[in-house]
């Protein structure tokens, strides 16, 4: 039995198309991941998920829109990482270490998304989603400079360029995935908690001249 809405939709329908672009979406990311951008084709997506590549087609005509739904997916859930968990946010260091421990346990737990997510940033040559790739860069880059300006005027973080500072963490962030490679397959939380450290430390200045332990 089909379960329709008040509005005439068919629900059941709904649900089931959603759960199929998911299933596409996620294989997309695990051929990206494993096999590059280039070769990704809509039948060797098909194939990693047992279904016709006219389904795919079917759900998203093009593979642009498909490569943006996996960036969407992907950007989702790296999201969903840096905020910690569901406990209220204590602080704008809090905040900070969140982001960073977050992101760097997420590349550990996820590499395949990470692994596609860099696939897609370098091999992609599409004017589409190159501009959605920028567009999404700049995006993070304000909100991320935004957040630390706030500090600032709470006065929890020093003085400092925001944007300055943004880019160098990203920078960091960015650089996260080959790190690890470098790294015993254990030393992920070490390395989160290092990395957290440096850019804390940093941000509310305790060592640094004119900080809380220069002051002394």
């Amino acid at each position: 039995m089909q379960t329709v809405g008040a509005d005439g939709d068919d629900r059941g329908r709904s649900f089931i198309e959603a759960a199929r672009r998911d299933q596409i979406v996620t294989a997309a990311i695990a051929t990206i991941a494993a096999e590059g951008f280039a070769r990704a084709s809509f039948v060797r997506i098909a194939e990693r998920a047992s279904i016709s590549p006219a389904l795919i087609t079917y759900h998203f005509k093009t593979k642009d829109k498909l490569i943006g739904a996996v960036l969407d997916q992907v950007g989702s859930r790296l999201d969903s990482a840096m905020e910690g968990g569901p406990e209220p946010v204590a602080s704008y260091e809090d905040g900070l270490r969140r982001i960073l421990t977050g992101h760097v346990l997420h590349c550990v737990r996820a590499p395949e998304d990470m692994a596609a997510r860099r696939e897609i940033g370098t091999a992609a040559s599409s004017p589409a989603i190159r501009r959605r790739i920028a567009e999404q860069q700049e995006t993070g880059r304000a909100e991320l400079a935004a957040f630390l300006a706030e500090g600032q005027r709470e006065g929890e973080f020093r003085e400092f360029d925001p944007d300055a500072f943004a880019g160098a963490m990203l920078a960091a962030m960015q650089a996260v995935p080959g790190e690890l490679r470098r790294r015993p397959a254990d030393a992920g939380e070490d390395y989160a908690r290092e990395l957290a450290g440096i850019f804390v430390t940093a941000a509310i200045g305790r060592g640094w001249e004119g900080g809380p332990e220069g002051d002394r």
